[in-house]
């Protein structure tokens, strides 16, 4: 009787994060070009060998605390583990813990090694906590107004260039902004909120079940300074 195969059950914390950070799952993906000419007749003449190989990831994690997460989360634009994090989503609900996931990548050549970073605005990381619950970022909870979801991302534009040899040549952030998104059970009095910039709000008001809203907003970061 043959024994089961040793095959891998355990997430692995592929952007050296910390002992804090617990990996739930990674996906990594490999992407590669080719040149390839034609002939007259639309068929293939010849192709070139393979270049310009970028890895591609994607990890989600939670975080071992219920206080602590604002202060631990990276800077988008930083390198950890070997790749540049470009963007940084955290997910909560009313029922359960933060869920936060990195985009992340590196080249096969002329790797990056650091760059223009953003660090999260102070105000999103004394909100962040990591404690059980749905995050009210725009603070418009009230007595007959609750947070059931909401959702936290950082992102940059990533901007690569390649070279005569057709591999990765440079690369660095720009453009780095702040994007919130909470769902409530109730209707929200004002779409008007501090620094934020309001891009979407909802009001549901209805007779089949109970009132519903929502408001997305945005804010641009100035570029973290070390």
């Amino acid at each position: 009787m043959c024994a089961d195969k040793a095959v891998g059950l355990e997430a692995s914390d592929l952007l050296s994060l910390g002992s804090q950070w617990i990996p739930q799952s990674t996906v990594r993906s490999k992407d590669y070009d080719w040149a390839r000419m034609t002939k007259a007749n639309g068929d293939f003449h010849m192709w070139s060998d393979e270049f310009g190989g970028m890895m591609n990831l994607t990890s989600v994690y939670r975080w071992g605390d219920t206080v602590g997460l604002g202060a631990a989360l990276p800077n988008v634009g930083s390198v950890s583990g070997g790749y540049m994090i470009t963007e940084m989503n955290i997910e909560t609900v009313y029922n359960d813990w933060p869920t936060i996931t990195f985009t992340a990548h590196q080249h096969d050549e002329n790797v990056h090694s650091g760059g223009v970073q953003y660090e999260p605005s102070t105000e999103i990381q004394s909100i962040v906590t990591g404690a059980l619950g749905a995050l009210d970022y725009a603070s418009l909870a009230a007595s007959e107004v609750c947070a059931q979801s909401s959702s936290y991302t950082l992102s940059v534009n990533h901007l690569d260039e390649d070279c005569s040899d057709a591999e990765h040549w440079t690369g660095n952030n720009i453009q780095g902004v702040e994007s919130v998104s909470i769902n409530y059970i109730g209707l929200i009095g004002t779409f008007t909120v501090g620094n934020w910039w309001t891009s979407n709000y909802s009001l549901n008001d209805s007779n089949e079940a109970f009132d519903t809203s929502s408001i997305t907003m945005e804010k641009y970061l100035t570029r973290y300074e070390a």
